[in-house]
């Protein structure tokens, strides 16, 4: 009941193309090269990013999509780790007619993915962001913040369980606080499409996140692509946590030889809601170097 009552109440915002059997949902807007592919950290519909594909849009092309059964798009395979994803994302990319030159901006596991992505799709790839994403070597870095496999496995059991049945859906509330920038409905949008069934569904099918780490690992490094590393300056609590984090992030940004590392020192791990100013002026650095390239 709680998902017919959010179906009608919120619309798809997007359109759907077919990828090979099933299909996923893209929004873009703005006009300009390069393109900026905005993907989402894990859980996350593409929607998330309403508030900065807004003001993007107002100086290039922006596009948001939601990866296999998250949002308004189709599930996907079991696993669907960060290779699956990046390869969905380029049959949407060629269906939709969108071509290249992106701009990948990638949140969290998120990072995994657009990192990927230039791993299997480098001659599409302009530049990058990666916006306090997640790094491979942060289970022996930081061991005490990762969840040990026996409780992943329960999660993942529970969601499995509970998830088709809609219980979680029925224990899902609308935000209390609003994220500074966005709508009350916007919100409302993102806690639904969050906590969709399929969504969760989706979501134990992207576990473990180890193994889409592994695969950022073998996609390599980025050459000379513009890139910019946003480092929450508060994701972590504990100052030694913090401290490795921030050497991590470090390490991202030295994947490029043009690359360099921005610490956001009010925000932690969730950068686009809780800064997304930074978010939107290191695109358009990015944006301003490749066009600067292609002058």
């Amino acid at each position: 009941m709680g998902e017919w009552r959010d179906h009608k109440r919120f619309p798809q915002i997007g359109r759907s193309f077919d990828i090979g059997g099933r299909s996923l949902n893209i929004y873009c807007s703005g006009e300009g090269e390069p393109t900026a592919i905005l993907e989402s950290g894990h859980s996350m519909p593409g929607f998330s990013w309403v508030l900065i594909q807004r003001e993007i849009a107002k100086f290039t092309r922006a596009c948001w999509y939601d990866r296999a059964g998250s949002g308004w798009s189709d599930p996907g395979p079991d696993p669907n780790w960060s290779a699956s994803i990046a390869r969905d994302l380029h049959k949407l990319l060629q269906a939709a007619r969108i071509p290249p030159p992106y701009l990948l901006v990638g949140h969290s596991m998120g990072g995994f993915t657009v990192r990927v992505y230039n791993g299997l799709y480098p001659a599409d790839v302009a530049g990058m962001v990666l916006v306090d994403s997640s790094h491979e070597d942060t289970i022996s870095r930081i061991p005490e913040t990762t969840t040990p496999q026996y409780l992943l496995d329960i999660q993942k059991l529970f969601l499995e369980v509970f998830g088709p049945i809609g219980l979680l859906r029925l224990s899902a509330d609308e935000p209390d606080t609003l994220p500074r920038g966005l709508t009350r409905e916007e919100c409302a949008t993102i806690s639904s499409l969050v906590w969709q069934v399929k969504s969760q569904v989706a979501q134990v099918r992207e576990r473990p996140l180890i193994a889409s780490a592994e695969q950022a690992r073998a996609a390599g490094g980025l050459g000379t692509l513009p890139l910019v590393v946003l480092t929450g300056g508060k994701s972590y609590t504990n100052p030694g946590h913090q401290k490795a984090w921030v050497e991590l992030q470090a390490g991202l940004s030295r994947l490029s030889s043009r690359g360099r590392q921005v610490v956001v020192a009010n925000s932690g791990h969730m950068i686009p809601f809780q800064a997304p100013q930074s978010v939107i002026e290191a695109v358009r650095d990015v944006v301003t170097e490749i066009r600067r390239d292609g002058s």
